[in-house]
């Protein structure tokens, strides 16, 4: 199999096990540091407006759903241009996992997995760059894009929350 094939499906793989922490431990994190999230002087609290887990995880299902079609999208073509810039957006995600967690000063439920999967993610970003071998202005621009891809559709997942949330209610009967 091609080498840069391979290394694209390691983006749902490592989004999927990052994202199988701050599912499993959200709940849990929430309750336990309910306080300190009402106190806190950060302007943007960590998990704040994600609902249940089970809406959390329709958005995850969702993302997942879009990374993988990318992914596949992106073998099929050989065209690796929103590929790498999303997996460069997500990347970038590790970091702010990193910030959110100095910030509040505890455990943020994917920090873990952030700090194990940052310095893979540097070098998958580093070696797919080198085989795809975009010019310095192509690396830029699907860095921009892509990071303001994935703030957009993580934005409106979360924005999603409350409808996700009320979907599941009606289910629930």
């Amino acid at each position: 199999m091609n080498t840069i094939k391979t290394i694209v499906w390691l983006f749902p793989v490592i989004f999927m096990l990052h994202d199988f922490e701050e599912v499993i431990f959200v709940e849990a994190w929430k309750k336990k540091y309910k306080r300190q999230m009402q106190t806190t002087k950060i302007k943007k609290v960590p998990f704040a407006d994600l609902g249940s887990t089970a809406s959390f995880s329709i958005g995850i299902a969702i993302e997942f759903l879009i990374i993988s079609a990318l992914s596949l999208f992106a073998c099929i073509f050989d065209w690796y241009f929103l590929w790498f810039g999303l997996f460069f957006g997500f990347t970038l995600h590790f970091v702010v996992h990193c910030v959110m967690a100095l910030q509040f000063k505890h455990y943020v439920p994917g920090v873990v997995t952030s700090i194990l999967f940052l310095p893979i993610c540097i070098y998958v970003l580093w070696f797919s760059s080198e085989i795809v071998s975009f010019t310095a202005t192509q690396l830029f621009l699907s860095c921009v894009i892509g990071s303001l891809l994935m703030l957009l559709m993580v934005s409106i997942l979360h924005r999603c929350m409350k409808s996700f949330k009320s979907f599941i209610e009606k289910l629930e009967g």
